[in-house]
């Protein structure tokens, strides 16, 4: 009697474990990038602001008109790139959003076969304990009837 459990499906629980993994991966990636994007956004968010509050004692102080040009140049410069910023920092969260969904999709799909080997391996172990039962069963009628 064959007392070893054999998964017919194991291969496609192993690819969808492979496939759960690698969404694991690429969710942890896009969120790193996110982290990146929002440190970014505050870094400009902070130059800008040092930059108006610069520009702003000095204003108080008297200065010449070229600085105030070339600083409200720099701050319009700022402006245009924490736009890109916030931009792209939306766009992550949305990647981010995208790879938990898939994330969890692909979690389900290997609990679904999880589950599917565990029901297998149950009807498996309870057909084998009733061939050990009836193997039990003929050994006893067995000696009962050489006695």
């Amino acid at each position: 009697m064959n007392d070893s459990f054999n998964f017919r499906l194991q291969r496609v629980l192993d690819y969808r474990e492979y496939i759960k993994m690698q969404k694991a991966e690429k969710l942890a990636e896009y969120g790193a990038q996110l982290d990146r994007e929002k440190n970014t956004l505050n870094s400009l968010l902070e130059q800008k602001t040092v930059i108006a509050n610069e520009m702003g004692s000095k204003c108080s102080k008297g200065v010449q008109a070229g600085y105030l040009i070339q600083c409200n140049m720099y701050i319009d410069q700022l402006k245009t790139f924490i736009d890109r910023s916030i931009d792209s920092v939306s766009n992550m969260e949305k990647k981010v959003k995208e790879g938990r969904e898939d994330l969890v999709e692909a979690s389900r799909k290997k609990e679904v076969m999880d589950r599917l080997k565990s029901r297998h391996y149950t009807r498996f172990s309870s057909h084998l304990a009733k061939e050990q039962e009836k193997e039990v069963e003929d050994l006893v009628n067995n000696r009962k009837v050489n006695i």
